[in-house]
């Protein structure tokens, strides 16, 4: 399996949004393409998780601030 994306990988979603941190990549059961599992904290503090297809982040290059 080929993909852009590996796990600790910092993205942002194409429409923007938090940086999320890559912890899980490939494939899944139900759809097509490569899958990442991705987590980030909200503007309340709370710690969120979900998948995105690899086609809908963008890799962050630059460090994020915190």
């Amino acid at each position: 399996m080929t993909t852009r994306y590996e796990i600790g990988d910092v993205v942002r979603l194409k429409s923007g949004g938090q940086p999320m941190t890559v912890n899980q990549v490939g494939p899944v059961a139900f759809a097509p393409g490569v899958w990442l599992i991705c987590q980030w904290f909200d503007q309340k503090g709370e710690l969120r998780q979900e998948m995105f297809h690899e086609d809908m982040v963008l890799r962050l290059e630059e460090p994020v601030a915190a």
